[in-house]
């Protein structure tokens, strides 16, 4: 056994310096019964000195502790309490000094009423605070509450409440604790947070309502302007007719071929807008019917060879055979027309526009790609909005109402497929369009 590391008390060694006197005093003198009488009672003397100075150690260092923990209570920036779990007036027996620093009370003031905590509940709170704290009670169960109590002056503050059964040896209930802190700022951050989504809620849905009325009023306009031009252009064809049988002159024909022109112009635009609006309120009509994609294709590459051969760029289009799908063929055509219409007008002369169809495992792949000016990198994302155009394409005053895009983003969509651009800005561009294929 290792005893090297036991060291005896003081009131230890005093005990056997007692005994072994005695022992030496008893052979000495011959009077044991004595020496023996006296040794026990100088033992029993040093026993109780050496008990009593303990216990005054041990009841300074309780008492010390104890200041220690209520200065560290009364330190702490919430309400510390302590009460009975059968209290039949629901009334604390300790409350801690903040109780003023917070609700402004005095302890004379808080225990000057039984029910003073149940009388200064908020109303809306109160029963429900009663009967949780009840329940608490009779269960022993920890409780965390959040109410409010009215302040001295009169104000409300929320307090979040954390309740604790204390039990004792035996498992019985012996006494509550808890604390209260003053939650009151986080609260009216909530109430401030959940008053501004409202706010942004409405805002949203006053927004969506204007929105919704401004694509009623486009389309109301151009469905009304779409009856009169058409009627003007074909009056305007018959004029034509007539100039080119001779009896207008050179200069007449070429002033009806101006107004055809922007005539025409302004037929696509309207057209557009009103193809804009149904997309964007959801009742963009389509036919339906099989065909195949890469004669498509091929007729949109056909159409734009004259306007790629006048400004110096080359036009390819490759494409694989069959692309059959289920649609509308002449919306598909119409997006495809968009985008090599756009190729064309941002790629300088002497540059390449390329058209590709081609079968993929997803389905159905067309390919728009052009050595353009290309896109900034921060002005991709907003390519498919409605009216967008690029700031370099408003300074440099390139036609357009920045209606295309998004026009051919709403047909693909409703042909559940998908469009996608990667470019770089000096380099090119190229749109991609995924289209499902027929099954």
């Amino acid at each position: 056994m290792n005893v090297r590391g036991l060291r005896p008390s003081r009131y230890t060694v005093l005990h056997v310096v007692i005994a072994a006197t005695g022992i030496a005093v008893a052979f000495g003198t011959g009077r044991f019964a004595l020496v023996l009488v006296a040794t026990v009672a100088a033992g029993l003397l040093a026993h109780i000195g050496g008990f009593i100075r303990v216990r005054r150690l041990d009841l300074t260092a309780r008492r010390e502790a104890e200041a220690r923990y209520r200065t560290l209570v009364e330190q702490l920036p919430l309400i510390t309490y302590v009460d009975s779990p059968h209290s039949d007036d629901e009334a604390a027996d300790f409350v801690s000094p903040q109780i003023e620093t917070i609700l402004g009370y005095t302890h004379a003031e808080w225990f000057s009423e039984p029910t003073f905590f149940i009388d200064h509940l908020h109303p809306d709170d109160r029963e429900r605070v009663r009967s949780l704290q009840a329940a608490a009670r009779e269960t022993g169960e920890p409780l965390d509450i959040e109410y409010r109590l009215r302040a001295k002056d009169g104000h409300y503050v929320w307090l979040w409440d954390s309740y604790t059964t204390v039990r004792d040896a035996t498992g019985s209930p012996w006494y509550s604790q808890g604390f209260a802190l003053d939650v009151t700022a986080r609260k009216q951050a909530e109430e401030d947070r959940e008053a501004l989504l409202t706010q942004a809620q409405l805002q949203n849905e006053r927004l969506r309502e204007l929105d919704r009325v401004k694509d009623e009023f486009i389309a109301l306009v151009s469905h009304e302007l779409r009856t009169p031009l058409t009627s003007i252009r074909g009056y305007l064809e018959l004029v034509v007719d007539e100039t080119e049988a001779g009896s207008q002159t050179g200069e007449q024909r070429e002033w009806l071929r101006v107004i055809d022109r922007n005539a025409d112009r302004l037929l696509s635009l309207v057209e557009d807008l009103l193809l804009s609006a149904q997309a964007h309120s959801g009742t963009l009509a389509l036919a339906q019917s099989e065909f195949d994609a890469a004669t498509i294709v091929r007729q949109c590459a056909e159409a734009s060879a004259p306007a790629a051969a006048a400004r110096g760029i080359q036009l390819e289009c490759v494409t694989d055979a069959h692309l059959v799908m289920t649609g509308d063929p002449g919306r598909i055509g119409q997006v495809i027309d968009n985008l090599v219409s756009n190729a064309l007008k941002f790629t300088p002369a002497g540059g390449r526009v390329e058209l590709l169809a081609s079968e993929q495992d997803t389905g159905i792949r067309i390919e728009v790609a052009d050595t353009g000016m290309g896109v900034p990198a921060d002005e991709q994302e907003r390519l498919f909005d409605r009216f967008f155009r690029t700031t370099r394409v408003q300074n440099e005053a390139i036609a357009g109402a920045g209606l295309g895009l998004s026009i051919a983003k709403a047909i693909v969509e409703a042909h559940n497929g998908h469009i996608s651009c990667r470019s770089v800005e000096g380099e090119g561009t190229t749109f991609t369009v995924d289209l499902p294929a027929a099954t």
